[in-house]
């Protein structure tokens, strides 16, 4: 069997594998989201400003954010926040403690720490 020996340093221009990763490519498409008009991001458009290869890694993330319950669809090919207050950049979960309408209800209703969950049995 070959040992497998140094390789070659990629290209120059060719992106890093961090350049290229799921995470750092989520939270450039949050960003677009959080800047969107209206809060209203149309995937076509953010598939082009990400320059993404694969429309697929999209609508990986879109899966995802949609499934946890920060974004809906709001047609075939735009998404917006969940239940964010109008003009906020962003999702309720990205407010500081107390700055949702709901004000520090909510702080109280999130553990603090694993331990304090209740876990089914």
């Amino acid at each position: 069997m070959a040992e497998a020996g140094p390789q070659a340093p990629p290209p120059p221009g060719t992106p890093s594998r961090h350049e290229k990763s799921l995470g750092l490519l989520t939270t450039k498409f949050v960003s677009l989201l959080q800047e969107a008009k209206d809060g209203v991001l149309d995937l076509k458009l953010a598939a082009d400003t990400l320059a993404v290869r694969q429309k697929r890694r999209i609508y990986d993330i879109t899966n995802v954010l949609e499934g946890i319950g920060l974004i809906e669809k709001k047609s075939k090919n735009s998404i917006q926040w969940k239940r964010h207050p109008p003009g906020h950049p962003g999702p309720i979960g990205h407010q500081p403690r107390g700055a949702h309408p709901r004000g520090s209800q909510w702080a109280e209703e999130i553990p603090d720490s694993p331990e304090e969950c209740e876990w089914p049995h």
